[in-house]
């Protein structure tokens, strides 16, 4: 099957403001964006990539970057074996 469409360097947008703390540290963000998608919709989250991405997009609804309206495509990539090393961490809070 091929889809009738071309994708172009202006058609997608980096945004690096919700890096965190830093590479596989655990800030509040990520954790309330872990809690929220495994409480609400079954979907596992790690915290190293997936967590902070999924924070970065709660953040731009929150401030308007993104409306309510608008269509966006989460790209899940994995990584929730991960989560094993925050167990610590993540129970504890």
């Amino acid at each position: 099957m091929r889809l009738d469409m071309e994708l172009g360097p202006g058609d997608s947008h980096i945004n690096d403001d919700y890096l965190g703390a830093g590479y596989a540290v655990l800030t509040d963000a990520e954790e309330e964006a872990l809690r929220l998608l495994a409480r609400t919709e079954g979907i596992l989250l790690d915290p190293v990539y997936t967590g902070k991405a999924m924070a970065g997009l709660m953040g731009m609804i929150r401030q308007r970057q993104i409306g309510l309206d608008e269509r966006v495509l989460f790209w899940h990539t994995g990584g929730v074996p991960a989560l094993f090393a925050y167990v610590d961490q993540l129970a504890s809070r």
